[in-house]
């Protein structure tokens, strides 16, 4: 069995660790967002400044509409993946807070506790990765939108 300092020992080791990887997969997420943002917003700055785009054929403007396609759905991808991963590393820190008994009244502060008690469940409201693909999906509809009227 492992004593109580070792187990304290143990947890504030893991706390960094968890808290800086929460970070890190939101800070990805924003990343795979503003790459594909940039991809998406390349290709229409090309199809505007392209002099020729008129003479695109039917299979030619059907190619680079899938093309945009594929590029919103590997970035949406991406980003989903990065979500669930910052998600799981959230449930962990939450455990961890737990187990260091920051949401305990009374061991910090007096009649208080250190964390409040919704942040054990506001993560799971956290509606940010509707941002992230709604701006991708937004690019790529108005993408598609500039190809057809090409």
């Amino acid at each position: 069995m492992i004593t109580a300092e070792a187990r304290r020992s143990t947890l504030l080791t893991l706390y960094p660790l968890f808290k800086a990887e929460v970070y890190r997969r939101r800070q990805e997420m924003m990343r795979w967002t503003a790459f594909g943002s940039a991809g998406l917003i390349a290709m229409l700055v090309a199809l505007t400044l392209n002099q020729h785009k008129d003479r695109l054929t039917s299979v030619e403007t059907l190619l680079v509409g899938l093309a945009s396609l594929i590029w919103c759905g590997l970035s949406c991808a991406l980003i989903r993946q990065q979500q669930h991963r910052h998600r799981q590393a959230k449930q962990v820190l939450i455990h961890l807070e737990q187990a260091l008994e920051l949401y305990e009244q009374g061991i910090f502060m007096e009649n208080r506790t250190l964390y409040p008690e919704a942040w054990t469940s506001d993560w799971m409201s956290d509606r940010t990765g509707i941002l992230y693909f709604t701006t991708l999906g937004s690019l790529t509809v108005i993408f598609l939108i500039a190809l057809l009227m090409a």
